[in-house]
C-alpha cells in the first residue's frame, strides 16, 4: 500500500517522493512523512474522497490559518498532501513535561493563536460550507441531550427535569447557524493536536473541522480542553488567563460576540454542552472502569476520573448561569463519589505544574 501511496503523491506533486515513515494516525487514514527534493511532506491517505473525515480535512486546511499548507489533493483517491511542520513539541508535551514556565507560556500563546485563527476563518465560512456540500454540521447540543438522558435514566434513576430541559433548549441556540457568531473550527483543538513551530502554533488533524458558534472553542480554554484526554487539574488562574487571552485575540474579528454579559453566558452554555456530550460518549467506558482515556505511554485520567472531574467542575461553574444543569452534575458527582469511590479520585495537577503546588 505504501508504494501505491508514494506513486499517487509523486503524480500529485510532479516530483519523486521517497523514504516514507509512518506517523501516528487513526483507523480512518494512513499518515506518512515522506521526502521530496529538498524537503519533506506529510501525506494522509483516506479510503476515498467521499468520507466525512476527508472532506472536513480538506475544507479545514483551505479555510483556516495556523494550519499546515495544503500542497495537493486527489479527491478521487482520498489523498491529502500538506507541508511538514517538523517535530516541535505539542501543547500536551509541554503540559506533561517538567518546565512550568514553558507550559504557561506555551498554553497562552497556543490559545492566542487559536482565537486569531478562528476569527480570521469567518471570511472562509461560505467556501468551507460549499466544500462540505450536504454534509450535516455537528450539533453538540444534540449530544448533550443524549448525555442528560443517560445521566437521568442509567445513572441517577431520575425522571426528566423540566428545568434542565429548558436549559438544554437554551444551550441548543448555540447551534442555530448565524454568520455573526459562527467560525470554521478544527473542533478537536486538543493539546496533542497543536504543534509549536518556529512560526508559532499550528493546528493539526482537521478531520472533524466544522462551522459552529465560537463559544464552543472558547470552552476549550475555560474548562480546559473540552473533549480531550489531556485533562488534569490546572493551576490557579490558568483557565481565567487562557479564556482572557482567547477573547482578546478573537475580539478584533468578532467584537459584538465577545461583549458581556452575552459572551460569558455563551461560554457557559458551550461548556455545559461539552460536559454533557462527553457524559454520553464516556459513560459506558466509565461503567466498565476503563483505566485510561489517553494513548499508551503518557499520563492520562481514567474514564471515571475524567467524567467525575467534569461533573464536579460544572456543578460549581454553572450554578448561576445554568442551575438545573449544575444541580444535575452535582448529583452525578456525589453519586460517583459513593459508587465509584477511589476510582473516581481527583486527577491531580498537570505534571508541569506539580512542583508549583
Amino acid at each position: 500500500m505504501t508504494d501505491d501511496i508514494l506513486r499517487l503523491v509523486s503524480a500529485a506533486l510532479g516530483v519523486p517522493v521517497t523514504d516514507p515513515q509512518p506517523l501516528a494516525g487513526s483507523d480512518r487514514s494512513v499518515v506518512l512523512r515522506a521526502h521530496v527534493p529538498g524537503s519533506t511532506v506529510v501525506v494522509k491517505k483516506y479510503p476515498d474522497g467521499t468520507s466525512s473525515s476527508f472532506l472536513r480535512e480538506v475544507a479545514g486546511l483551505t479555510a483556516l490559518d495556523h494550519t499546515p499548507e495544503l500542497l495537493a489533493v486527489d479527491r478521487d483517491r482520498g489523498l491529502v498532501v500538506m507541508s511538514d511542520l517538523g517535530a516541535g513539541p505539542t501543547l500536551a508535551d509541554l503540559l506533561l513535561g517538567d518546565d512550568s514556565a514553558s507550559a504557561w507560556d506555551g498554553a497562552l500563546s497556543w490559545v492566542e493563536a487559536l482565537g486569531d485563527a478562528l476569527g480570521r476563518s469567518r471570511a472562509g465560512t461560505p467556501a468551507f460550507a460549499a466544500a462540505l456540500g450536504e454534509l450535516a454540521a455537528d450539533e453538540p447540543s444534540a449530544a448533550a441531550r443524549v448525555g442528560v438522558r443517560r445521566l437521568l435514566a442509567d445513572v441517577l434513576g431520575l425522571p426528566a427535569d423540566p428545568a434542565v430541559g429548558a436549559e438544554l433548549d437554551a444551550i441548543a441556540t448555540l447551534d442555530h447557524r448565524d454568520p455573526a457568531t459562527d467560525v470554521v473550527s478544527p473542533t478537536d483543538t486538543c493539546p496533542d493536536n497543536a504543534i509549536r513551530t518556529p512560526d508559532g502554533w499550528r493546528f493539526l488533524d482537521l478531520e472533524g473541522a466544522t462551522v459552529h458558534h465560537v463559544a464552543y472553542d472558547a470552552a476549550y480554554a475555560a474548562m480546559p480542553f473540552s473533549t480531550c484526554w489531556c485533562v488534569f487539574d490546572p493551576p490557579p488562574g490558568f483557565t481565567d488567563r487562557l479564556l482572557g487571552r482567547f477573547t482578546t485575540a478573537l475580539a478584533p474579528h468578532l467584537p459584538d460576540v465577545v461583549r458581556e454579559p452575552g459572551w460569558t453566558l455563551a461560554v457557559d452554555r458551550a461548556c455545559a454542552a461539552w460536559i454533557l456530550a462527553m457524559t454520553g460518549w464516556l459513560i459506558d467506558g466509565a461503567d466498565e472502569d476503563r483505566p485510561r482515556v489517553g494513548p499508551p505511554g503518557v499520563p492520562s485520567p481514567s474514564y471515571r476520573q475524567l467524567l467525575t472531574t467534569r461533573w464536579r467542575w460544572g456543578a460549581v461553574r454553572l450554578h448561576t448561569s445554568l442551575p438545573g444543569v449544575a444541580g444535575l452534575l452535582g448529583a452525578a458527582a456525589a453519586w460517583a463519589d459513593e459508587e465509584w469511590g477511589e476510582s473516581a479520585a481527583p486527577v491531580g495537577p498537570y505534571r508541569a505544574f506539580a512542583r508549583d503546588e
